[in-house]
């Protein structure tokens, strides 16, 4: 992963668009800090996912300054999954405010 295969996964696909159409896409990422055992994982405790310095990778390249600004300049919003709930069309979701907590220069 890095910051020009997302653009150019994005451009693609903007590509394909019909103009002014909306459109949901998924790119599949674990954007973090890794865990520290025993905390983290899922279920039962840590697994190697979860410990890894790929989470952080992850985390930098889709918080780097210049994917952010090429995708706000291209009207492309990074959210969660949950940001996209079917069940409520009629809240404005700021899909932007999925990736603040994640920007803190404070957290390791």
């Amino acid at each position: 992963m890095s910051v020009h295969r997302v653009l150019g996964a994005v451009v693609r696909t903007l590509e394909d668009n019909p103009a002014g159409q909306p459109m949901t896409v998924e790119l599949m990422t674990h954007p973090g800090y890794p865990s520290v055992p025993p905390a983290g994982g899922c279920g039962e405790g840590p697994d190697a996912f979860s410990c890894s310095w790929e989470r952080l990778h992850e985390l930098h390249v889709l918080t780097a300054p210049t994917l952010r600004a090429r995708l706000a300049q291209d009207g492309v919003q990074l959210c969660a999954l949950e940001d996209l709930d079917p069940k409520r069309p009629e809240e404005g979701v700021s899909c932007q405010a999925s990736l603040e907590p994640f920007l803190d220069p404070s957290l390791p």
